[in-house]
């Protein structure tokens, strides 16, 4: 199994499963929520080089004057997705900024402070970690899980900032 089926497959069982059972629908990488007069967008980004991706959320309210939509259409609420919006907030990660599913070696550099490298996402036979790289993280299954866990821990921050949003949005909303 790659490092992305794996990882797709954990985040399936811990991340997806459980915004499932929250009412979110939809298929990777975009899922919604519609409820109190918005509906709530989480979008997975993969990153174009591979072997890591981060997690955005938004919503739009139909109702409301502004609607954080910036789309010409009028607002489909069954194919919406967080990068039809103005405001988004993106989850931290967990190296600069992603989540990472492949080994990583890092060296530190007095000017630039941490410096990161990542693996190849198909390993080849002529890749050799170059002198004063150390092991940052070397992905497993266990990795994986850690990286839900991170996931879902700042998805918890996520919708905090959803919450404000909605709670912006609530008075125009409720006016039309």
């Amino acid at each position: 199994m790659t490092n992305q089926q794996t990882m797709k497959k954990y985040l399936n069982q811990a991340v997806i499963a459980p915004l499932r059972e929250k009412g979110f629908t939809g298929t990777y990488p975009h899922f919604r929520r519609s409820c109190k007069g918005c509906v709530e967008l989480i979008s997975f980004l993969t990153n174009k080089w591979g072997g890591s991706f981060t997690v955005e959320l938004s919503a739009v309210f139909p109702g409301a004057v502004d609607t954080n939509y910036v789309a010409k259409d009028p607002i489909d609420e069954k194919t919406v997705t967080v990068w039809d919006t103005n405001r988004r907030y993106r989850l931290k990660g967990m190296v600069d900024g992603w989540f990472h599913y492949r080994d990583l070696y890092m060296k530190r550099n007095l000017f630039y402070g941490k410096i990161h490298l990542e693996a190849p996402v198909s390993p080849t036979a002529d890749f050799t970690v170059p002198k004063g790289y150390k092991p940052a993280q070397i992905f497993s299954d266990q990795t994986a899980a850690e990286i839900c866990e991170e996931v879902n821990k700042q998805l918890l921050n996520g919708f905090q900032w959803l919450e404000k949003l909605e709670r912006k949005y609530a008075v125009d909303v409720h006016q039309v």
